[in-house]
């Protein structure tokens, strides 16, 4: 909760300060489709314990945000926002010695408040790049636990817990935008989420007749998203 206050009246001030300069204030929409991909974040991690293994590998997942843009000066901004994040894992598991063999999958949800600054070069009259490289605190509401019954008393079951449901991430982005007159500013670009620390530990277990397998390591949760955004029409503020 502290830290949920101080991230609040850090933005606040930040906010306060860049209004009194020139520049201007634009409220905007994002979309990010999480792009699993084995060059950059985690793909797919294994659980073992034989004769049970186990893999988890990511899938596509989603993150909402509402945008908050506020002009430093011709080629600095500041940006924050309010942010929701799903992200999707596949589950499969498998006893080779006793024919078992079961998939499923499981979400996790998360609440961000990020904080990036961005800089511009100009590329044309209307076309921008930018690069940006700011952190997001991030909050966990729940654990989550599935499983899969697979016989009479055997299951294949996964827990996680997270690591601290308060929990910090780096951001980095890269993105090109075409800003109108009267139709605002459209965006496409790439951004990288790396977590400082595992966001949940993992334990995957094979249970049978009152015993178990069980492995357990840690999830890194870092991703690679496409990010499509769409901020409406500025408003100059007095200098």
């Amino acid at each position: 909760m502290r830290a949920l206050l101080l991230t609040l009246l850090t933005c606040f001030f930040l906010c306060n300060l860049a209004s009194a300069q020139k520049g201007s204030t634009a409220f905007g929409l994002q979309y990010k489709p999480i792009v699993p991909n084995r060059l950059i974040g985690t793909f797919e991690q294994e659980f073992n314990d034989p004769p049970f293994y186990s893999t988890v590998k990511q899938k596509f997942g989603h993150a909402l945000s509402m945008l908050i843009r506020v002009g430093l000066s011709d080629r600095i901004s500041l940006e924050t926002g309010l942010g929701i994040t799903q992200r999707n894992f596949d589950l499969n598991y498998s006893v080779p010695d006793s024919g078992h063999y079961a998939n499923n999958d499981v979400r996790i949800l998360s609440y961000s408040l990020p904080i990036s600054c961005l800089v511009f070069i100009r590329l044309g009259e209307q076309w921008y790049m930018n690069t940006a490289l700011g952190a997001a605190m991030t909050v966990f509401p729940s654990d989550v636990r599935t499983y899969v019954a697979v016989g009479s008393n055997k299951r294949f079951q996964q827990e996680g817990a997270y690591r601290s449901k308060v929990q910090g991430a780096a951001l980095a982005n890269i993105g090109w935008e075409y800003r109108t007159r009267s139709k605002g500013t459209w965006y496409l670009g790439a951004a990288y989420h790396l977590p400082f620390i595992p966001i949940m530990t993992f334990a995957m277990s094979y249970e049978y007749d009152n015993s178990n397998l069980v492995a357990i390591d840690n999830i890194r949760g870092s991703y690679l998203t496409l990010d499509l955004r769409y901020y409406f029409n500025e408003k100059k503020e007095d200098k």
